[in-house]
């Protein structure tokens, strides 16, 4: 699974405001709150015919002409398919097609943020954090772009999702059945007697996101697993104060994995701590034999720095401790889906990293939500080649190894 290059395309109607005649490209723009908004301009995908019958529609019309540019009041509508919105402004914007149904008045900022993969989206100017500057379009366009690198953690596997209707302005609540509103291509899976609802399509992550659902937790198996998918270890400091206890405890396990061959990966939560993921190939183990390793580990760790780490289940006898939370891999517990962004005042996101990036200088609050598109750009996604690891995953030596009688 090779995702290191993705970009996806969106499209949407534009009315021409110009012809760049040095530059040779033609400016678009669309109306918001009565006035013209100029969002970029186009050379590509016409073919030579429109591009000449576009150039003289604009030569007849245009209002005021000079040595360099040629500028036409709103009339010629078309379709451009761009990558994205930044800054608001159009990225590699590619003509489709000329729209002569459709009116120039109709071309407007808000028809243009509201519809992402066929989902209407309703109210996209919304504010959702306190402390940014993200609205509800900027947050859907984020899990538009990051479903290729969300949706495989997300494929076939039951989920619950954290919804605030208000954002950070208001209540949270916990959504495990799916809603009678959901439509019709909204899978579904029953289990224990809850409907939930199974993401494995882009539209469905749309969906979610319209209805302002947060955080997407998921369990260790997928609807078709007899056992676990992978092992997860929850490295959990007390606050985030507490932050460099989960560096020390990645470090340590990061050791032990490598002298045991096991291939691991790492993500913040998103929250206060890191989580350790051990990819495991399907239907093979069961959640007793995970359990005999993730309790080994933690007590190995404990054991190792008893000053810094527990397993102790009640907090107030932890004293200050990072909790090595190996029960949390059960059949039934979930964990939060990688590239999921969190409820908290900063929307931070549950972000896999690099092993070499896991230092003393990692912090959870240089992941906001802002941030990981260009991140993924930049260095690629740290878990693409996760699901090559699951068959090359040598996990039954180590149980052998726990079983021997010497152990």
């Amino acid at each position: 699974m090779n995702l290191r290059n993705h970009t996806k395309k969106q499209s949407g109607p534009f009315f021409i405001i110009g012809y760049d005649k040095e530059k040779d490209t033609f400016d678009v723009g669309v109306l918001h709150k009565k006035d013209i908004k100029k969002l970029g301009a186009f050379s590509e995908g016409l073919s030579d015919e429109e591009r000449k019958v576009l150039l003289q529609v604009i030569s007849n019309n245009s209002q005021s002409e000079t040595n360099s540019y040629l500028h036409v009041e709103p009339g010629i509508c078309i379709e451009l398919e761009y990558t994205e919105i930044e800054n608001e402004q159009i990225t590699t914007p590619v003509f489709k097609q000329f729209l002569f149904d459709v009116k120039w008045k109709d071309c407007t900022w808000e028809n243009l943020l509201s519809t992402i993969n066929g989902i209407t989206i309703s109210h996209p100017d919304k504010p959702l954090w306190k402390d940014n500057d993200v609205t509800k379009f900027d947050y859907i366009h984020y899990l538009n772009e990051i479903s290729p690198y969300m949706l495989p953690f997300l494929k076939n596997r039951l989920l619950t999702v954290i919804r605030y209707p208000h954002g950070m302005f208001g209540e949270k609540f916990y959504q495990k059945n799916c809603p009678d509103y959901a439509p019709d291509f909204i899978q579904t899976r029953i289990h224990e007697n809850i409907n939930y609802i199974v993401c494995n399509n882009d539209e469905t992550l749309i969906w979610l996101g319209n209805q302002l659902a947060f955080e997407f937790h998921i369990p260790f198996q997928t609807i078709h697993s007899t056992g676990p998918s992978e092992i997860v270890f929850d490295l959990d400091p007390p606050s985030r104060e507490y932050f460099p206890l989960a560096i020390k405890a990645a470090q340590i396990l990061k050791e032990v994995f490598d002298g045991l061959k096991l291939i691991s990966y790492i993500k913040t939560s998103g929250n206060k701590g890191l989580q350790l993921y051990i990819p495991l190939p399907e239907n093979q183990f069961t959640y007793d034999q995970t359990r005999q390793f993730t309790e080994f580990v933690a007590n190995f760790l404990v054991t190792k720095e008893p000053s810094l780490f527990t397993i102790e289940r009640l907090k107030k006898n932890r004293h200050n401790k990072l909790y090595v939370d190996y029960l949390q891999h059960a059949e039934g517990k979930t964990i939060i889906a990688p590239y999921s962004v969190r409820g908290n005042d900063g929307g931070y996101v549950a972000t896999p990293l690099f092993w070499d990036e896991v230092t003393e200088q990692l912090s959870i609050e240089d992941f906001p939500l802002e941030s990981i598109l260009s991140r993924i750009k930049e260095k690629g996604c740290p878990f693409s080649s996760y699901f090559e690891a699951k068959e090359k995953q040598q996990f039954q030596p180590v149980l052998d190894f726990l079983n021997s009688p010497s152990t």
